[in-house]
């Protein structure tokens, strides 16, 4: 084999690698977003325990041992949501998460859904969250304000699952046919969902490449013929 023949076979088979390494990538990004519903069940849990231990100590009406059992509950909930976040969203799924709490919000569930459960540092991110949900309310307005009140049935991110651009470019080209406050409230979503954070109002990042078996196959097909 010439010194050419040996660069291009070494070429291809570091581009192949590469490929392989990129299924990979991706088949387990796609195997953590699809345990979002678990990681959102946790959430919830975890912000209702907190709500139950929150309405206790108004009513004044727990004793020290209810007092310690919801405390402790609060704890392993929120060890459990913070666990789990930390596994399925890490570095590279912020965004799609973000995204997932803004549509809960749009869809009805609590403020605190969204504040508190973005990160596994609340704190940190409550400034981003609170824009999540300014972008949100914008958009639920904007719906209202052409007759659409029931937040569950809101046209765009439950239709037109997967786009949530499209599905923000819909209401604001609904809006601008109409009168001059709807004109401005179209202008508004203009300006905040353009903004990269307000993440219904942006494609979700494509995941590409061939699942890794299918990589394989054609690696091993491309093989068995040289």
């Amino acid at each position: 084999m010439s010194h050419y023949n040996k660069a291009d076979k070494t070429n291809e088979l570091r581009a192949r690698m590469e490929q392989l390494e990129e299924a990979r990538i991706n088949q387990e990004k796609n195997a953590r977003m699809a345990k979002f519903s678990d990681l959102m069940q946790l959430a919830i849990m975890a912000m209702r325990s907190n709500r139950e231990r929150t309405w206790n100590n108004k009513q004044g009406s727990a004793d020290a041992t209810k007092k310690a059992e919801l405390d402790r509950k609060v704890k392993e909930d929120g060890e459990a949501f913070v666990k789990a976040y930390r596994q399925i969203v890490r570095n590279d799924l912020k965004r799609r998460w973000g995204a997932e709490l803004q549509k809960e919000y749009i869809q009805g569930a609590p403020e605190a859904l969204l504040v508190f459960y973005l990160s596994d540092s609340p704190e940190k991110t409550k400034p981003l969250a609170y824009s999540l949900k300014k972008a949100a309310d914008d958009y639920v307005r904007g719906w209202e304000m052409l007759g659409k009140k029931d937040r569950k049935e809101l046209p765009g991110p439950i239709e037109i699952v997967g786009n949530g651009e499209l599905a923000v470019q819909v209401l604001i080209e609904q809006l601008k046919v109409e009168g001059e406050v709807q004109k401005m409230q179209a202008q508004i979503l203009e300006i905040v969902f353009e903004d990269p954070i307000s993440a219904i109002g942006k494609k979700a990042p494509e995941i590409t490449g061939f699942p890794i078996g299918e990589v394989i196959r054609e690696v091993l097909r491309e093989t068995s013929h040289e």
